[in-house]
């Protein structure tokens, strides 16, 4: 009988290690969980310009957001309608207005990347975290520690060392006007990050993409009538619609795994580590476009990636 009660209680004991081990290595996936999908969408962010920007050659800025968002009905709009099993939360009247701001701000994002060279005026659009992070300190109370400051200290560095343009080449100050269009890109985005982080916070991360893919299609009326000069339709059927549609989509599903995101991480660490997708479409212009690649483009890819390290190990 001692024998008996002997092996229950060890069985027993077993089993509770087992529970407390599985739930130990659940909830430790689960942190680093926004790492994972940030990244994700950093990827798809990198590869994603690269089609985009080679699209612009025949596809204006308008119709790639008119696009972007009747796209958005099938990556956001389906996957988050399944996945949440149509189990929607209605925004107030509050957070309605904080999509739709959300959506016009992003409305800036392809004109933005239009000008210039993108591994430029992208990397100057990529510092949108440092706008996000200032309105989450200011607003949210969202207080990082040291240690991931100076992580996204070293991806905001890397990023610009990374964009920082041969010595070689000369750029007229009357061509320089990318700079603007990227402090603008970076300005909207980050703003709208933040908006989206509060939308997100109130009604959950599919009912947000549910809403957005809606919202976005109506301020496509709203573009269409602002921009008169790029009216004209392009040929969709045509192969030069190729790299833009190619482009959009992948763009779009690193949209997708960036807003789920939101629910397992701090805005300022999401949209930092976001922002390293410079690097990566450097890389991957330097290995399909054949673009060189300077000394300083590598160390400001070492710089970024140590940056994501740093962040990753923060939030352990």
């Amino acid at each position: 009988m001692s024998i008996i009660f002997f092996h229950e209680k060890t069985l027993v004991n077993i089993k509770l290690k087992y529970k407390y081990y599985f739930h130990k290595i659940f909830y430790y996936n689960l942190s680093m969980l926004w790492f994972i999908l940030t990244l994700s969408a950093a990827l798809c962010w990198a590869v994603g310009q690269i089609f985009i920007k080679k699209g612009f050659e025949h596809i204006q800025p308008l119709w790639n957001n008119i696009f972007n968002n009747i796209l958005s009905l099938f990556i956001y709009l389906i996957p988050a309608l399944w996945i949440s099993k149509f189990e929607i939360n209605t925004p107030s009247f509050i957070v309605f207005i904080f999509i739709f701001t959300a959506t016009l701000l992003y409305l800036g994002f392809f004109y933005s990347i239009s000008r210039g060279q993108l591994s430029l005026t992208g990397t100057i659009v990529a510092g949108y975290p440092i706008i996000t992070a200032i309105l989450s300190y200011l607003f949210l109370n969202e207080h990082l520690t040291v240690l991931q400051y100076g992580g996204i200290a070293l991806i905001l560095t890397g990023g610009v060392f990374v964009a920082l343009p041969d010595r070689t080449e000369h750029i007229k100050p009357k061509h320089s006007s990318w700079v603007l269009w990227g402090l603008l890109g970076a300005l909207t985005i980050g703003t709208g990050d933040f908006f989206t982080k509060l939308s997100v916070n109130s009604i959950g991360s599919y009912s947000h993409m549910i809403f957005l893919a809606l919202i976005s299609n109506a301020t496509s009326g709203l573009n269409y009538l602002l921009d008169k000069k790029n009216r004209k339709a392009p040929k969709i059927f045509h192969k030069s619609f190729g790299p833009t549609f190619t482009g959009l989509l992948i763009q779009l599903i690193g949209a997708f795994f960036f807003i789920l995101a939101f629910d397992y991480g701090k805005v300022s660490l999401v949209t930092s580590v976001s922002s390293v997708y410079p690097a990566v479409m450097v890389l991957l212009a330097v290995k399909f476009l054949n673009e060189k690649i300077t000394r300083l483009h590598i160390i400001g890819i070492g710089v970024a990636v140590c940056g994501l390290i740093i962040i990753g190990l923060g939030s352990w």
